[in-house]
């Protein structure tokens, strides 16, 4: 197994904020309508290249689609694909479990990437819960994610499997999942103090190798932002575990280059577009939400 630990600083996220934040998103979405299909904005715009295909407006059941060609500015695609191309065939061998159908969307097969999003839940008292599969040249991809406790933001949950499409070795295929315990996160980086487990927590298993991360905030020294101590943890799995594993040790060093460059990278997007939100108040953020006129 290889550890690698990194501390970086963060701009902070207020939780009232947070609260305002995501109130203001689910005061957006639950004052929409659909008609024909057509999911509209209070003033009667189209949400753009989104689509209601079945069921009730934001009803469990209810599924969207949304298409995108990727043919146009294809160069900045290329990069994304693996990452974020969808689900059909991992969706055909598990329209039972994901309730999304087959997943065959009509840019199934083409220079498009369909996208597929199932409501299962929401209740913004309790949770809103959703189920996404999605289909393009790149790959196929589906998954869950979960709010638990929008209005009081509780915890976030992430779970999916990816599939590459013209990758031929075990790295073709993943899983992974996340989870982020709102009160623990603040705790921690308001207050200090050991946690008994990282607030956030994600792994990713792909073929013979399996990796963790975990974050774990405390406040800064002036207490204006947050020390996130970031910790990768990456081991071999399976029959061929062992000799992956000892891999990863004699690979040591380029692995901790790449996480702390990772991380680094990370840290200046976020302390570069948090303060630029987190300064909006709740009608300021409603109004950033909405797509331009």
């Amino acid at each position: 197994m290889v550890r690698i630990a990194r501390t970086v600083a963060l701009a902070p996220v207020p939780r009232p904020w947070l609260v305002d934040a995501l109130g203001a998103l689910t005061d957006l979405a639950e004052s929409t309508t659909a008609e024909d299909g057509r999911v509209l904005l209070p003033d009667g715009r189209q949400v753009p290249e989104l689509l209601l295909a079945e069921g009730r407006h934001l009803r469990p059941g209810a599924v969207y689609e949304t298409t995108e060609d990727t043919d146009a500015g294809k160069g900045g695609a290329d990069a994304l694909e693996g990452e974020a191309d969808a689900g059909k065939s991992f969706a055909d061998a598990h329209k039972g479990e994901a309730g999304t159908g087959t997943g065959t969307g009509a840019g199934a097969g083409t220079g498009a990437d369909t996208v597929r999003i199932t409501v299962e839940e929401w209740r913004r008292t309790h949770a809103l819960r959703v189920v996404f599969s999605g289909s393009g040249p790149g790959g196929d991809l589906t998954g869950r994610a979960a709010l638990i406790g929008p209005d009081r933001p509780d915890r976030v949950e992430l779970s999916g499997r990816a599939a590459l499409k013209g990758v031929r070795s075990p790295l073709s295929r993943f899983d992974a999942d996340a989870e982020l315990r709102c009160e623990a996160w603040w705790q921690a980086a308001d207050r200090g103090g050991s946690a008994c487990r990282p607030p956030l927590r994600a792994r990713l298993t792909c073929g013979v190798a399996r990796a963790e991360l975990t974050a774990v905030p405390s406040p800064g020294r002036d207490h204006d932002d947050w020390e996130v101590t970031v910790t990768v943890r990456v081991r071999g799995r399976g029959l061929l575990g062992p000799l992956v594993s000892l891999g990863l040790v004699l690979a040591r060093r380029p692995l901790a280059r790449a996480v702390a460059g990772a991380v680094a990278d990370a840290a200046r997007d976020w302390n570069t577009g948090v303060p630029r939100l987190t300064v909006l108040g709740r009608e300021e953020l409603g109004r950033e939400f909405l797509p331009e006129p």
